[in-house]
């Protein structure tokens, strides 16, 4: 079987990376399948690294850098588009978050003999419920990558005009891939002993992640007791110009989920999949979300707080920082952070949507009915296992 994955990314990980920890555990339950990534992720390197090829489009702000204008971008990418189906004639398309493909690329392709999946992560609810609701008709599975709960009641799922499936937040890493605490430590160059606490900024192409690591920076001279660990971001040019102290080590590496034993507690931000990741390794964080242009970390913190999941600073100020990452060292609070994660949110969601996916029946569904013309989208950045109109 050959399967094509497609994400939209930019100067973000984050659709990539999802679409990496599903396609890697269908890899895993179907060895002779064969994978194929179109994205627009602007260091697609980690899929090389992890055995998988790709080809990548140009990136929104590449476009913006460019001066092309929307319809001769959707020109150039639909005929990209056609020249990858036709090469590599695959059996199924797996989309991850723009159902159409970020200008519409994917319409003219939703009604071909493959077989569709789309994972659609909460933020798109919150959209367009009737476009959302039409689009979803093109794909003969949706998987979502949260619980059930954190969706009731939300129009866009009432009565899904397609199959739904339910498959927990989806992470990189499996309880059996995280390494011993030793090695880990080990492998990145870190101290054998102490405290050390890992920063993690995301994929940090974008202009929100400076205010983070300035914030962070600020804290550290009221932690000098404490080791830090800042994961560079894969995707910054640079980092700001900020004088780390000496407690400070500056690791690269991606993924790193499999190394989070080195670590006892984190500093991070709150995008779904390095979250997932945190929880599967029960890592208890102090979460510091991204601003504009990100709209959904607040959401997810508050989420998470909501279930007892990580800690957030009293106010702005660098004490109320440190105080928070001292909280989350504390034993009592670690296993609180812990308990909370064990009780459904560190669940292998990846692996679940993997099996549902490669259930798929081999017929697709009929196309949908046409929609009338598609706009280019703006992105962001249960598992009980039971359909989601069911």
């Amino acid at each position: 079987m050959r399967v094509l994955f497609y994400t939209v990314n930019g100067k973000g990980l984050g659709h990539l990376m999802r679409a990496l920890a599903v396609a890697r555990q269908m890899r895993r339950l179907a060895p002779a399948t064969r994978f194929l990534f179109a994205t627009s992720c602007e260091d697609p390197g980690v899929l090389w690294r992890e055995g998988f090829h790709y080809v990548k489009t140009l990136a929104p702000e590449a476009i913006e850098d460019h001066k092309m204008g929307l319809e001769r971008h959707r020109t150039m990418v639909s005929a990209f588009m056609r020249a990858l189906f036709e090469g590599f004639r695959p059996d199924m398309l797996v989309v991850d978050s723009f159902a159409y493909g970020s200008i519409g690329e994917l319409r003219p392709f939703l009604d071909g003999p493959w077989r569709r999946v789309l994972i659609s992560n909460l933020f798109l609810l919150q959209r367009d419920v009737e476009r959302y609701r039409q689009s979803v008709t093109y794909y003969d599975l949706v998987v979502f990558p949260f619980h059930r709960e954190e969706a009731a009641g939300h129009p866009a799922l009432a009565r899904l005009p397609t199959s739904g499936f339910f498959a927990g937040p989806i992470a990189g890493v499996r309880p059996d891939d995280l390494l011993p605490r030793a090695e880990a430590r080990a492998i990145l160059g870190l101290p054998a002993e102490g405290p050390i606490v890992l920063v993690a900024a995301g994929g940090g192409g974008g202009e929100s992640v400076a205010p983070v690591l300035a914030r962070v920076a600020a804290a550290l001279p009221l932690m000098p007791d404490l080791g830090f660990a800042l994961l560079e971001p894969p995707l910054a040019r640079e980092l700001p110009a900020i004088a780390w102290g000496p407690n400070v080590r500056i690791v690269r590496r991606v993924p790193i989920a499999p190394c989070f034993a080195a670590f006892d507690g984190a500093i991070s931000t709150a995008g779904m999949n390095s979250a997932a990741e945190m929880m599967t390794a029960g890592l208890p964080m102090v979460w510091t979300p991204l601003g504009p242009p990100s709209v959904d970390q607040d959401r997810n913190v508050r989420r998470w707080m909501g279930a007892g999941i990580g800690r957030t600073p009293a106010d702005e100020t660098p004490a109320a920082l440190a105080a928070a990452v001292r909280d989350v060292l504390r034993p009592e609070t670690a296993l609180a952070i812990r308990g909370a994660m064990a009780a459904g949110w560190s669940v292998d969601g990846a692996s679940r949507a993997a099996m549902a996916i490669l259930r798929v029946p081999r017929t697709p569904r009929p196309p949908a009915a046409e929609a009338g013309p598609i706009p280019a989208e703006k992105g962001s950045d249960d598992a009980n296992g039971k359909p989601a109109n069911g």
